[in-house]
């Protein structure tokens, strides 16, 4: 058979856009991510919703956009359960929407599995990840930050800024007159962040051994914030002596800022150490599915995971260690708690179905 120039000319370029697919595909994916690759390319753009900042994307996106030059990556911010709950509007009555759904909201992510909005796609990654960070189909995991206890160094004098809860109630109870109001943590009324904490705290201990530690902090009593920042500038001021269930993620920058580490300390609650797991999925009425698949299982790999945690989280994904920016790793945290001292803040239904019980306790408890 006889080609014209032209016709072996667009045969070369046409090989030559095949063979460039095909080595794109990462090591150890099917042979056919090259078509997922294309259709992405495509598709041309990708809209996230996200609780995470700009910092916390950089290197993600830098990293993606490397290999994926020819998708654009726009991050809109909008909050943990606002995220999800701008997708259901938006999706509900035609409007553009999420790609791709990364956020700490638990609550939320419940809803989504309820409506039926989670696409259930199968990532090539997914073999890399435990059971437990991927609780419903297509619905996987970003980080997992512990929570911890963040402590004035100006009023608590290094011995005794407790590592276990356990201690940490004794020397509440001790130092009454002195903590009265001056501890605080995540408002489990007013903020999900708060109320998905406690709920696994009391799930973990047990009920009486749960709620007389919290009757016996809610005493003092305790002062509380919907949100870190606050926390953590009055903890750094010494208003507060100590802040328990504080993101590692929000203790951890504050110390390295100059000058504040001589004022902030930090330990792991090591008898029940909380887990906050972040979640990713991509939503059934994602404009760019296929854009959205190859940055999921970017994030899930551990290119992704190292990027996420040079740029601030906890990269969630086993057998990822600490070093070259990366501060605290799921593994690094087992190691040091042991796993059966990890509490997963998950996704248990029971959470919201027993939601005004739990939180009538909660007040009787903490004092709101």
């Amino acid at each position: 058979m006889r080609f014209t120039t032209t016709a072996l000319a667009l045969a070369a370029s046409a090989l030559m856009a095949s063979l460039a697919a095909a080595q794109d595909v990462p090591a150890g994916y099917p042979a056919g991510y090259a078509d997922t690759i294309k259709a992405a390319t495509t598709e041309g753009s990708l809209l996230i919703y996200t609780n995470m900042g700009q910092k916390n994307w950089q290197l993600v996106i830098e990293g993606f956009r490397a290999k994926y030059p020819g998708i654009t990556v726009d991050i809109l911010d909008v909050g943990s359960r606002e995220s999800i709950e701008r997708y259901l509007a938006e999706s509900s009555t035609g409007v553009a929407t999420a790609d791709l759904i990364a956020t700490a909201s638990q609550p939320g992510w419940l809803d989504m599995q309820a409506r039926g909005q989670i696409m259930d796609y199968a990532s090539p990654e997914a073999g890399n990840w435990p059971d437990w960070s991927k609780p419903f189909p297509g619905l996987y995991t970003v980080s997992a930050d512990p929570l911890v206890f963040a402590w004035s160094a100006l009023n608590v004098p290094e011995d005794q800024r407790a590592h276990s809860f356990a201690n940490f109630v004794e020397l509440a109870q001790e130092n009454k007159g002195a903590w009265a109001n001056r501890v605080t943590t995540y408002s489990p009324i007013s903020s999900p962040f708060g109320y998905v904490a406690h709920y696994y705290f009391v799930k973990h201990h047990g009920e009486e051994k749960a709620w007389a530690w919290l009757d016996a902090l809610g005493a003092l009593p305790l002062r509380m914030e919907t949100t870190g920042g606050p926390q953590m500038e009055k903890v750094t001021s010494g208003e507060y002596v100590v802040s328990y269930f504080m993101s590692g993620i929000t203790v951890w920058p504050r110390i390295d800022e100059a000058g504040r580490g001589q004022f902030l300390d930090w330990n792991y609650i090591e008898d029940g150490q909380p887990m906050m797991i972040r979640g990713i999925g991509i939503p059934k009425a994602s404009a760019h599915p296929e854009a959205a698949k190859l940055m999921l299982d970017y994030i899930l790999s551990e290119e992704g995971q190292i990027a996420f945690g040079k740029g601030g989280l906890t990269p969630a994904r086993p057998g990822v260690q600490p070093g070259d920016g990366v501060r605290a790793t799921y593994t690094s945290v087992v190691e040091e708690v042991g796993e059966e001292n990890i509490i997963m803040l998950g996704y248990d239904p029971e959470m919201m179905e027993g939601y005004e019980a739990f939180q009538t306790r909660l007040r009787q408890s903490l004092g709101q």
